[in-house]
C-alpha cells in the first residue's frame, strides 16, 4: 500500500535541503542548553524519548515529520523500521557470507529507502553505496566496508530502540 505520493528522489532532496537548518537548530539547543519551551520533552537532547535526542544523533526527525505529515506517522514508521533493520541486518550478514550480491543489493536498497523516509542520513548514504557496489558485484567493497556499515546499522537500531522504549 503506497502511503506516499513522493518518490525517493523527491524525499531525499527535501531531507537534504532541510538537513542544514535542522542540524543548526539541534546544535543551538545543545550549545545554549535552553529553549523557549524548556518543558517540551521533544526539545530535550538528553531525553531519549525526545526528538532533539534523535536529531543530535543523526536522525533528522523533524524533517521526516514534515515530509510524513505527523509525528504519529513518523513514530509508526520508526517502529516498523526497528523490526525491518534487524531483519535486513541478518539478511545482509547471510548474503555477505554467501557472496550473494543480488540479495545483498536488494536488502541494502530496502534499508536505504526506509532510512530516506526517516531522515537517517548517514545510514542512508552507506546503504545506497552498498546497494550500488553490490549491484555491480564489487565484493571487495562489501567485504572491506561491511564493519563500518554494520556498526552504523547497530547504532541506529539501538538509538531507535531507546527512543521507542
Amino acid at each position: 500500500m503506497a502511503l506516499f505520493s513522493k518518490d525517493d528522489e523527491q524525499i531525499s532532496e527535501e531531507l537534504l535541503k532541510k538537513s542544514k537548518d535542522a542540524s543548526a537548530s539541534a546544535q543551538e539547543v545543545v550549545i545554549n542548553g535552553n529553549d523557549a519551551d524548556s518543558n517540551d520533552p521533544d526539545k530535550d537532547v538528553y531525553n531519549k524519548r525526545g526528538l532533539a535526542y534523535l536529531e543530535v544523533n543523526g536522525i533528522k526527525a523533524n524533517d521526516a515529520i514534515d515530509i510524513l505529515g505527523s509525528k504519529d506517522a513518523f513514530v509508526s514508521r520508526l517502529k516498523d523500521f526497528a523490526s525491518l533493520a534487524k531483519t535486513k541486518y541478518g539478511n545482509l550478514m547471510e548474503s555477505k557470507a554467501t557472496m550473494n550480491m543480488e540479495k545483498y543489493s536488494i536488502d541494502s536498497g530496502t534499508l536505504k529507502k526506509e532510512c530516506n523516509y526517516l531522515g537517517i542520513e548517514k545510514l542512508f548514504i552507506m546503504a545506497k553505496t552498498h546497494e550500488q557496489k553490490s549491484r555491480l558485484g564489487d565484493t571487495n567493497y562489501v567485504i572491506e566496508n561491511f564493519k563500518e556499515y554494520e556498526d552504523e546499522i547497530m547504532r541506529i537500531i539501538k538509538l531507535v530502540d531507546e527512543y521507542l522504549a
